[in-house]
């Protein structure tokens, strides 16, 4: 054999070895890595909640990576993947320690752990002085109170009752207006309406004792003179007794339902609602709609607001310029509702709109001008977007402080992870706020419940925080519409009752007014 040939042979053979023994090794998978450290933070601490949020927990493999919060070391959730979760059902004054866990599905996993110690429950100091439940065996809403002169009070609504505290009905549906002592003592109660559907939205009384009746009405006999087509406004004048001193119905071919009233700085009234019908040029399917009356209750003015949707208007004030202020919402073209205020001249010409959006629904159903020439406004939000950052559920009440040209100086989200509105607001001699709505929830801003929708009380610095919240109610739906301040500091509150157990006298079949005053 040459000798170049004998090389070759051997190098030949050699690399035949070396790559039968590389057949033989095995490639090493490469290993799970698991997800990176994450921060947890505690917040909105409550007396039997509070919220917890953390930061992304990134996995370097590219994994999905889900979450399990342990309390106590009690799983509370599996497999999530937002990255916040709601601690309910706690105990007051009590400290918890626990964890989250990031999981990649691949046995990696990453923990951070917190403490959370819940606040103690405090003493409002306020108590119920006494409470009535007020109706008879069928549905009884009540609407809206006010005090009176006299010291005592006046709640009015709608009734279908003829029996307990109703005396009559002329049709389907009447007004019901009852006034009470300063100790809820019944003093005269009076129903008036035809026989179609008439439902009492607001009332006040007025510079010669008697009271201004906002209200729509269906029918076209009995107290109701006329009726223009479906539902008018109906505003009616009642004397210091109760007695109607005059009637008189506003509204087009459609719908036309008021939803609040006052009297003016000049003895007159404006009216605010909304309309559906043709007459007023509505701009879309129906229209925020402004109707100011003579002393007698003759139209001096009409105007209408609104876009190519549904635009409602449920609350008016006067402002210091004599001017008026309204509160509502604004359809936009998905049909979403935004918070809609709207500053007008004395003869109801548009000085200015604003409008408050998220990309969920929101309501204005309260607007008062404070003392400090700006604006408070009440209702709901389920946005935790565009101008509602925060959420704390499904529906929150808030608040929202502008100044004198409507833009916010603040606001605030009110309620925990149920459904939570703010139905009525009012500045108080301090300069702070009493707020009152309905709330199913139990956690975060609201510290109980006694079953469904309770009314929601609140205390509020003139910031909006809040200084005490209570819920009252039954184990059925308590809604909340109307409050105010007394003479004497404390609250006049009320609105509509299911089930009156543990709270009030007598027995409901369906719905009472409810009127309280806490002290």
């Amino acid at each position: 054999m040459k000798k170049n040939d004998f090389l070759y042979a051997f190098i030949l053979i050699s690399l035949t070895i070396i790559g039968c023994n590389n057949d033989d090794e095995t490639i090493a998978a490469p290993q799970n890595q698991s997800p990176k450290d994450f921060l947890v933070e505690v917040s909105q601490t409550t007396t039997n909640s509070a919220l917890l949020k953390w930061s992304e927990a990134i996995d370097p493999d590219g994994d999905p990576v889900t979450y399990t919060v342990i309390l106590e070391g009690n799983e509370i959730v599996t497999s999530i993947t937002k990255t916040e979760y709601l601690l309910k059902e706690l105990l007051p004054k009590t400290k918890y320690t626990g964890s989250v866990i990031a999981l990649d599905g691949k046995n990696g996993e990453s923990k951070n752990e917190f403490t959370v110690t819940t606040n103690e429950i405090v003493d409002t100091g306020i108590t119920t002085a006494w409470q009535k439940s007020l109706g008879g065996s069928s549905d009884d809403d009540g609407y809206v109170v006010i005090q009176t002169n006299d010291g005592g009070y006046l709640i009015g609504g709608t009734s279908e009752s003829t029996d307990g505290n109703v005396t009559s009905n002329n049709g389907q549906k009447d007004c019901w207006v009852v006034k009470l002592d300063e100790s809820g003592n019944i003093i005269w109660n009076v129903n008036f309406g035809g026989s179609g559907n008439e439902t009492i939205h607001d009332l006040k009384q007025t510079t010669d004792g008697g009271y201004i009746v906002g209200a729509f009405s269906s029918s076209t006999d009995q107290d109701v003179s006329g009726n223009n087509g479906m539902r008018d406004f109906w505003i009616v004048k009642l004397d210091v007794s109760g007695n109607i001193s005059w009637e008189t119905n506003v509204g087009g071919n459609k719908d036309d339902i008021l939803e609040a009233i006052i009297e003016t700085s000049t003895g007159e009234y404006v009216a605010v609602g909304f309309t559906s019908s043709d007459q007023f040029d509505v701009n879309g399917q129906s229209d925020a709609w402004i109707v100011k009356l003579d002393q007698l209750g003759n139209v001096s003015w009409e105007t209408n607001l609104g876009g190519p949707q549904r635009d409602l208007a449920f609350a008016i004030d006067q402002t210091t310029d004599q001017g008026y202020i309204i509160a509502g919402h604004t359809e936009t073209g998905d049909n979403k509702r935004d918070i809609w205020i709207a500053k007008l001249n004395d003869e109801g010409g548009l000085d200015w709109e604003k409008t408050y959006s998220g990309s969920e629904n929101e309501e204005a159903t309260s607007v008062q001008q404070t003392i400090d020439g700006g604006y408070i406004v009440a209702g709901y939000s389920m946005s935790s977007d565009g101008d509602f950052l925060e959420n704390n559920g499904g529906r929150d009440g808030v608040l929202i402080k502008t100044n004198n040209a409507g833009d916010m100086q603040w606001k605030k989200n009110i309620g925990g992870s149920g459904s939570d509105g703010i139905n009525d607001i009012k500045e108080t001699t301090d300069g702070g706020y009493i707020a009152v709505g309905s709330s199913n929830s139990s956690d975060l801003d609201v510290q109980e419940n006694n079953g469904a929708f309770d009314f929601l009380i609140l205390r509020l610095q003139s910031n909006g925080e809040i200084i005490w919240q209570k819920n009252l109610g039954g184990e059925g739906n308590d809604y909340a519409f109307s409050i105010e301040q007394t003479l004497d500091d404390g609250f006049i509150t009320a609105g509509t009752i299911s089930n009156i157990m543990g709270v009030g006298e007598g027995t409901v079949t369906d719905f009472n007014y409810w009127v309280l005053k806490l002290e």
